[in-house]
């Protein structure tokens, strides 16, 4: 296990910044060295600025783009709900990112259809196993990440893929923890003060990992919590002994 380190900014709008640069750095980064460029976004809404914002950067190669998502609802492609359809909105509908290098997740009634459908395509078009340049991740006020949600057994799914059924939630497909993990940097990202307790217990990590599924990453690279000053509380205040660094 690999705890992440936390690093804090003032408000979203410098988490924002702050992932765009990432990105980009990383972007940049992976192209001069493989080629290409292959990242795993988040769904949810706090990074869509971010995505916006990568739209309007005509600087990056994003021909050598390729792009999927850690996660998935199973709902129709138009459905407001699905990740995929929010991230074309705010950033690949905008972008000149070829459509064979986005790799989403099927569309379909069968959940372990559709799971194991993407974990072909990913082997197919990445290698086995697949590695990702980047993996964009949320933090959810339960201690999510992804669709990896506590208290489901989720976090020790083997393979590629999971499916995840929860009462409040429905049932969702994604990436397993050891997929996750196989990145040369995975970046989480947590706003607001409701993701404060989840935070800190997820830094404390005194608890299972079915209880905090972040805690199940072992990342092969950079682990980074990124959070705003609201989300990371009494956490930003324990110094860079404990792990923290605070940004301007």
């Amino acid at each position: 296990m690999a705890l992440p380190v936390l690093e804090v900014v003032a408000d979203t709008d410098a988490v924002t910044t702050e992932l765009v640069a990432r990105v980009v750095a990383a972007c940049h980064h992976a192209v001069a060295k493989s080629g290409r460029f292959v990242i795993a976004l988040s769904g949810g809404s706090t990074p869509l600025p971010a995505y916006r914002r990568l739209a309007e950067r005509h600087d990056l190669p994003w021909e050598r783009v390729v792009v999927t998502w850690g996660d998935e609802r199973l709902v129709s492609a138009d459905d407001a709900q699905r990740n995929e359809r929010a991230a074309r909105s705010a950033l690949l509908d905008h972008v000149p990112i070829p459509s064979e290098h986005v790799l989403g997740w099927p569309e379909g009634e069968d959940p372990e259809a559709v799971a194991d459908a993407l974990a072909e395509r990913l082997v197919r078009e990445l290698g086995d196993p697949p590695r990702f340049d980047l993996v964009l991740l949320g933090l959810g006020a339960d201690g999510h990440t992804a669709s990896l949600f506590p208290h489901t057994g989720a976090v020790d799914a083997a393979g590629l893929t999971t499916v995840v059924r929860t009462a409040e939630h429905g049932t969702r497909v994604s990436l397993t923890a050891s997929a996750l993990s196989r990145a040369d940097e995975v970046l989480v990202v947590a706003t607001g003060a409701d993701k404060r307790d989840a935070l800190e217990r997820t830094l404390r990590a005194e608890e299972p990992p079915d209880a905090l599924p972040l805690t199940a990453l072992d990342p092969v690279g950079r682990f980074t919590l990124l959070a705003d000053a609201a989300a990371a509380g009494a956490a930003a205040s324990s110094g860079p002994a404990d792990g923290v660094r605070l940004e301007g």
